[in-house]
């Protein structure tokens, strides 16, 4: 669905950065939908509807679930609602027809493109010479990430895969948990918990993976940098390790030299 949404915003002429956009909002709504719009109730559709007027994309996300409201353990809008709301530039919601189930309604009127960091890119094969057998390079825009590279040691075929996922930033990951809390995050793959079909983790079968927010000069991350280890390959990091890329990531790693002081430290 998050495909052909952002399939149709691209044809009606939306730019790059606004079809990422439609994309990351209809996998959140879809996402809610299956994970939360039926339970305990037999399971019944979703539906996405799009539509192009002038300059402005408009997207409909509706089911026949519970509806929605406040939950005493999760005040608010929720996370995936709060993302979606701020991708799009207007966010209603509402019930459907009758009163039955749910109707998300967004509206994308135009995304300039964000002036990206530059000089980053080697970041990724410095990964992998040092640490990893997987990483990845996001910008962070506006509390949205954008895949700018990645790479997998040895396999083009994931390599190109892994620069079009998208990044994940879920509850639980350790990119949800860089932007959240800052510093570098690890998660560890729990063999008795299932992966996320279709994601990253059982895409690459990894075993880990560390995120590392890149602070800007006003403090705040303006990139997330992702290592990763595959079954049977790179060792989980030590805590020297965690905190020598913490470290980094506090400096301007568009540097060479800041690069080369970093490799040093891993040596």
């Amino acid at each position: 669905m998050r495909h052909h949404a952002a399939a149709f915003a691209a044809a009606a002429g939306a730019p790059d950065t606004m079809a990422y956009a439609v994309e990351l909002a209809v996998s959140e709504l879809v996402t809610n939908v299956v994970l939360h719009a039926y339970v305990g109730r037999e399971p019944e559709q979703v539906s996405v509807r799009c539509r192009s007027d002038g300059g402005r994309i408009t997207v409909e996300v509706a089911d026949n679930g519970v509806g929605v409201a406040p939950r005493d353990d999760s005040p608010g809008v929720g996370h995936g609602l709060a993302l979606v709301g701020g991708v799009a530039d207007t966010l209603e919601i509402g019930p459907g027809p009758g009163g039955r189930g749910t109707v998300v309604t967004l509206s994308f009127v135009g995304v300039e493109r964000p002036t990206e960091p530059s000089g980053l890119e080697p970041l990724c094969a410095l990964a992998l010479e040092y640490l990893a057998d997987a990483s990845a390079l996001d910008v962070v825009h506006g509390g949205v990430l954008r895949r700018v590279t990645a790479e997998v040691a040895g396999d083009a075929r994931l390599t190109e895969w892994l620069r079009q996922a998208l990044p994940p930033a879920k509850p639980g990951t350790a990119t949800w948990g860089a932007l959240r809390d800052g510093g570098p995050q690890l998660v560890i793959h729990d063999p008795t918990v299932p992966r996320s079909p279709g994601g990253s983790g059982e895409k690459l079968g990894l075993e880990w993976w560390v995120s590392v927010p890149l602070e800007g000069s006003d403090g705040e991350p303006m990139a997330l940098w992702g290592l990763g280890g595959r079954e049977g390959g790179r060792p989980i990091p030590t805590d020297g390790i965690l905190q020598a890329l913490g470290e980094a990531g506090r400096t301007d790693l568009a540097q060479e030299s800041r690069r080369d002081a970093l490799r040093a430290r891993l040596a």
